[in-house]
């Protein structure tokens, strides 16, 4: 433990300049670039769902220590709270700060009455993983960041007969209301995290009318209107059907169509059980470049 005692803040006590320089500090040293602008701070909590007044800081002897965020939002009828990003300053590490911000985090979801708490962490990093568990969060999916760059084949489903299949089109909420819905993914995978200006919801019917899976996607775009990315978050078929090999497949082509554009496509958090999907972006040659592990803890409410 730090040999002075901590102070934990809420977030929204501190300038933007102080919460800004936090989250750089905190991120020194980590396995990816996380730095960020001030734009892309202010852009990530309105983008994310995240919430000062939810989110703290700690201070030892007048210096930031470290931060975590927090978002939280009902979920089908659930309290669900998100850490979105835990980080502590290099000066700090080693010395229980990180431990300290995870236990305000579970106080302030005692009083928000939260029923699930849950958090995303990089596979290769044990000691968060470790810290986690050590505060009752299990490891409950494993997820995958997938990527092609360039074009994709002519035929995105291996030639298989997807014509039956009719989709439409319409903003992240249209998937919803869907029976087969998936709530339970991470965070910036559901639906309320996907903002409207870019990101879209597919929903695929079969020959008969019937929705029979859906897939969430969002495109970044270049000055030309032409997407300079498209990143995938869910692709699910509905329970029990024997076609979810060409159901999904339809969805996949849809989203990341056309096939010949240039551009960078990518999978965000993509579940590994998911392995129809999985298979079939492997098969059109994407790749793996980073792994998470999704965690969770229910709490007495």
């Amino acid at each position: 433990m730090s040999k002075r005692p901590l102070e934990i803040r809420r977030l929204n006590t501190c300038t933007f300049d102080e919460a800004l320089q936090i989250w750089n500090e905190g991120f020194q040293g980590y396995f990816v670039d996380m730095t960020l602008s001030m734009d892309a701070y202010i852009a990530r909590f309105h983008k994310d769902g995240l919430s000062p007044k939810y989110s703290f800081v700690a201070f030892s002897g007048g210096k930031r220590a470290g931060f975590l965020l927090n978002g939280i939002r009902t979920t089908q009828g659930k309290r669900v709270a998100w850490n979105g990003g835990t980080g502590v300053s290099p000066e700090f590490r080693g010395q229980g700060v990180g431990k300290v911000l995870v236990e305000a985090a579970l106080n302030l979801y005692a009083e928000e009455r939260v029923e699930i708490a849950t958090l995303e962490a990089l596979s290769t990093n044990d000691a968060a993983i470790a810290l986690y568990q050590k505060c009752g969060y299990e490891v409950i999916d494993r997820l995958v960041f997938l990527e092609h760059q360039g074009a994709l084949p002519k035929e995105f489903s291996g030639g298989r007969d997807i014509d039956s299949y009719s989709i439409r089109f319409g903003p992240p909420a249209s998937v919803a209301g869907l029976q087969f819905y998936e709530a339970s993914v991470p965070w910036q995978a559901q639906w309320q995290s996907l903002p409207l200006n870019d990101s879209f919801g597919v929903i695929v019917s079969d020959a008969r009318g019937e929705d029979v899976g859906y897939a969430l996607y969002k495109k970044a775009p270049e000055q030309d209107g032409r997407p300079a990315g498209i990143t995938l978050y869910q692709c699910v078929a509905a329970p029990g059907r024997q076609d979810a090999e060409n159901i999904l497949a339809r969805a996949l082509q849809d989203v990341y169509a056309p096939p010949d554009l240039e551009c960078r496509r990518l999978t965000h958090n993509l579940s590994k059980r998911n392995e129809v999907a999985c298979r079939l972006l492997a098969a059109a040659g994407f790749t793996t470049f980073t792994e998470q592990v999704h965690m969770a803890k229910t709490l007495a409410v």
